[in-house]
C-alpha cells in the first residue's frame, strides 16, 4: 500500500498531556492526632513517636507537624497496632477511622493553575470534609470521609473534564 502524499502526518507523543488526567481513591485509612507537648523537649518526643511506630512495623503517611500535636494517617489494618504502641508509649491521642484518600494525578502538578482551589470546589460539593493533603510533582492527595469518596471521585472527575464512571 502507497503512502498518500496529501495525508497529514501522525504526530507521536511520549509525554503525558498536560493538567489532570486521572482520580483515583483508596479506603481503609485512619487519621491520628497524637501530643507532642509544649516546646521543651518536643523534637526529641516527635522522634520517639515514630522510632516506637518504625519499631512496630506500622507505616505513616501525610504527616503533619502543628505545634504540640503530629498528625498522621495509618492503614485501617494498623489502627489497633498504632492504638498499642501510642498507649505504651505515654502518648495521648486521637484517631479518625473510616476515611479514605482520593488523589488527583497530573502530569506536572507545578503548571496546572489554581489545582487547590479546584479540587477544594469538588470537595464541597461532594460533602466531602477535608482532613489532610499531601502534593508531589504529579498528584495532590486529600484524605477525607470514606463514605463521600465516590462522590468526591465523580465531582473530581466533572471538575477536571474526565469521564465520569459509575464504579
Amino acid at each position: 500500500m502507497a503512502a498518500n502524499p496529501n495525508a497529514h502526518p501522525r504526530h507521536v507523543c511520549f509525554e503525558r498531556e498536560r493538567g489532570v488526567y486521572d482520580v483515583d481513591v483508596a479506603a481503609n485509612v485512619a487519621y491520628v492526632s497524637a501530643t507532642v507537648g509544649n516546646e521543651a523537649g518536643r523534637s526529641e518526643r516527635t522522634l520517639a513517636l515514630f522510632a516506637a511506630l518504625g519499631k512496630a512495623g506500622i507505616p505513616v503517611f501525610l504527616i503533619k507537624l502543628h505545634g504540640q500535636v503530629v498528625t498522621f494517617s495509618v492503614e485501617e489494618s494498623k489502627v489497633e497496632c498504632t492504638e498499642r504502641v501510642l498507649t505504651d508509649a505515654g502518648f495521648p491521642f486521637h484517631i479518625r477511622r473510616d476515611l479514605a484518600i482520593v488523589t488527583v494525578l497530573a502530569g506536572t502538578m507545578r503548571d496546572l493553575i489554581g489545582i487547590m482551589v479546584r479540587i477544594a470546589d469538588a470537595l464541597q460539593l461532594a460533602q466531602a470534609r477535608m482532613y489532610g493533603v499531601g502534593d508531589s510533582h504529579s498528584s495532590v492527595q486529600c484524605l477525607i470521609d470514606g463514605y463521600r469518596a465516590e462522590a468526591a471521585v465523580r465531582q473530581l472527575r466533572t471538575a477536571f473534564g474526565l469521564e465520569v464512571t459509575d464504579d
